[in-house]
């Protein structure tokens, strides 16, 4: 086992909700979030405030931003098995849902527990494992009275030490229950990795065994805006339509890189919904085509073996947490726009978006005199991070870079992870983020990496590649529930494929082929 001496930065399956340069604002929340959940997941298992201080450096350091780029500081993350029962046999099985390549482990020890700590530990954390599903629908529960409390208090005569009260009573539901959906993830992984081992001996495709969820939460705004345009895509006054309105308020969260705090929203710019609308209209018989797609038969499905219906169960309600993880992220972007839009008229930064450039501490501190020279610095930072190029991996000695991933040559064709059954061939477009106005109907999606977002470009393309990703990350589920084929963790894939080339996906054994250069 590696020695702890080293840190190591890993941006798999993070990667996916925070692509590329991440303002200090988003970065100072979720650094929040992580120490919240999984504080509160450990506090709820291990029941013993000595220890938990010890591991108080650990939750506070879960994520690290290095060139405005968000990363897992593996380290800690692998510090934290020690609070797992049989952590050897579920450690693997992280990695390998998480999307982790290089499976050395770098763990430093805060702590050895007696036999009496661990079996209090153990017992506790099955009884949460036992108790998850039940625990996941109270959460829901929970969560819908946060809304609604939310949409009664917030209103823009608020002064910016009452948003601030708003968003501590938002961070409370993180404080004290977010962490079930923790275990929710780990009934995930366990029970996919049981069904793929058992799948492998019979020779079956696990992505067969997981797939058929047509109630899955985050495919519902899609269904519901395919209707929309289906009824009403070639309307002129489409935004003053109440069903649009409605839309707008259950769904306006939801947008590409959407836990970035500082990306516009539907709910911020409704026009940005119109084109998507209107797009969708723009091809009767795609629309019409994706429709019937998504009013497929799941009863079928369901008749699978306990551990499918278990996989299927646990990742059912892991997405519905994470569209519901988006609305909260969509509560707190309106509370610090709020809180912009007054600093920038009693003229402490230049305008609302500005607020970004600054950490929640910062604005909490009430120095706001200094707010104009330190967003300017900000930007000229982070203006300079965007020349730098991201990395998958970093290893530091010290402060001191000592390992950078080198990428493989490309010679063709390469292997990834099949996540989504069936093969396509098609013209390629590779693309960095969910630009505007890009075409990809019929085509081939080429990226490092996708968010919950960008489940509206994935509807209109004929298959996914990407080099981030897993069985369970959010690609490989919307792929398999749109019966596109996906194939994930490709190396490089968005360096050597152009727009234009021609590519044969296979997303039963993960292979990628250029057919034809551009």
């Amino acid at each position: 086992m590696p020695s702890a001496e080293f840190t190591v930065l890993d941006n798999s399956n993070i990667v996916e909700s925070y692509p590329g340069i991440t303002l200090p604002l988003t970065y100072s929340y979720i650094g929040r979030a992580y120490n919240d959940v999984i504080g509160g997941l450990v506090s709820n298992n291990l029941k013993n405030d000595e220890i938990l201080e010890k591991f108080r450096p650990v939750f506070e350091n879960l994520v690290k931003s290095y060139n405005g780029r968000i990363y897992y500081q593996l380290n800690n993350w692998y510090s934290l098995t020690a609070f797992l029962p049989f952590q050897k046999k579920i450690l693997p099985i992280w990695q390998e849902m998480i999307g982790i390549q290089n499976r050395d482990v770098y763990l430093s020890r805060f702590h050895k527990f007696t036999f009496r700590q661990k079996a209090k530990l153990y017992r506790n954390a099955a009884n949460s494992y036992l108790h998850v599903q039940k625990n996941m629908e109270r959460l829901r529960e929970d969560f819908a009275l946060l809304q609604e409390s939310f949409q009664e208090k917030y209103n823009e005569t608020l002064a910016i030490d009452e948003l601030l009260a708003l968003f501590y009573e938002v961070q409370s539901i993180l404080f004290e229950k977010w962490h079930i959906t923790m275990v929710n993830d780990i009934y995930t992984f366990v029970w996919t990795g049981i069904l793929k081992r058992r799948l492998q001996k019979k020779g079956g495709e696990v992505t067969d065994g997981i797939s058929g969820i047509t109630s899955l939460e985050s495919l519902k705004p899609v269904r519901l805006l395919l209707a929309l345009s289906k009824k009403y895509g070639t309307d002129e006054a489409l935004l003053s339509n109440p069903e649009v309105a409605e839309y707008l308020k259950v769904y306006g969260d939801r947008c590409p890189c959407e836990l970035k705090l500082e990306m516009m929203t539907y709910r911020e710019q409704p026009a940005l919904l119109e084109r998507q609308i209107r797009d969708y209209a723009s091809d009767p018989a795609k629309l019409d085509a994706m429709i019937q797609n998504l009013r497929a038969d799941e009863s079928a499905q369901l008749k699978r073996s306990f551990s499918a219906r278990r996989a299927k169960l646990g990742i059912s309600r892991r997405e519905i947490s994470r569209l519901d993880r988006g609305r909260i992220y969509g509560m707190v972007r309106r509370i610090f726009l709020r809180i912009g839009e007054l600093l920038a008229s009693d003229g402490y930064i230049k305008i609302s978006r500005d607020v970004f450039y600054l950490t929640i501490e910062e604005i909490e501190s009430g120095c706001f005199s200094s707010f104009l020279e330190l967003v300017a610095s900000r930007k000229k930072e982070y203006d300079a991070y965007e020349e730098l190029p991201g990395r998958e991996r970093l290893v530091f000695r010290g402060e001191k870079l000592v390992d950078e991933k080198i990428a493989k040559n490309w010679t063709g064709s390469f292997t990834g992870i099949g996540t989504s059954m069936g093969s396509i061939t098609g013209e390629a477009v590779v693309l960095e983020s969910p630009s505007e106005g890009v075409d990809v109907k019929g085509k081939i999606i080429v990226t490092k990496t996708t968010d919950p977002g960008w489940v509206f470009l994935l509807t209109m393309a004929s298959g996914i590649v990407a080099e981030k990703g897993s069985l369970l990350s959010h690609t490989a589920i919307v792929s398999r529930e749109l019966g596109i084929p996906a194939v994930v963790a490709v190396e490089n894939a968005t360096t050597v494929i152009q727009t234009g080339d021609i590519l044969h996906i296979n997303g039963e054994d993960g292979s990628v082929s250029i057919v034809r250069p551009a």
